[in-house]
């Protein structure tokens, strides 16, 4: 009984320990050269690391050389097994914006190893509430709007069901 304990306590520490000292930037433009290779650029932003998370401000996204969005503020906090992103002010610009003028208050994005393949959202912006899921393994977009307000210009991407609008799409 001892030795289970002393083996659990053992596991706890190490990805506490991976979590606290993982090189969270090293891991931020990793993934930024990786999103790079398939045409979508990260500009503009000011990143700073801490103990627990790594944050950008400012932020532009382009896809194809074409500027999509701008995000305020971006929380990135990976725990291995827990990883969450939190993301504020993010407002579509130039050929985004032709196509759908929204603008997103709040996302919210949860990914759990005990669902590897499911990235969870919440959503709150000038369309209302949503919230939705990312399959990875089916490459399938899903997102509710819970809470209607003016779905007007997005309306056009919406779906109809018996529980209200919805928005699918693979990719």
């Amino acid at each position: 009984m001892r030795l289970v304990r002393n083996i659990i306590l053992f596991l706890v520490a190490t990805l506490v320990g991976l979590a606290i000292f993982m090189p969270k930037l090293s891991l931020y433009y990793y993934l930024e050269n990786k999103l790079a290779q398939n045409g979508i650029v990260i500009y503009d932003e000011k990143a700073e690391s801490s103990i627990s998370n790594f944050k950008l401000s400012h932020a532009k996204v382009s896809f194809q050389g074409a500027d999509i969005a701008e995000i305020g503020n971006l929380k990135v906090t990976p725990f291995i097994v827990y990883n969450r992103i939190d993301a504020k002010n993010i407002e579509l610009i130039g050929v985004a914006k032709q196509f759908a003028d929204i603008e997103i208050d709040t996302l919210k994005a949860i990914h759990s190893v005990l669902k590897p393949y499911i990235v969870k959202l919440n959503l709150k912006g000038n369309f209302g509430l949503a919230e939705g899921y990312i399959n990875l393994k089916q490459r399938v977009v899903h997102i509710d709007i819970v809470n209607e307000e003016d779905i007007s210009k997005i309306k056009k991407f919406l779906k109809k069901s018996e529980k209200g609008w919805y928005y699918e799409s693979k990719f």
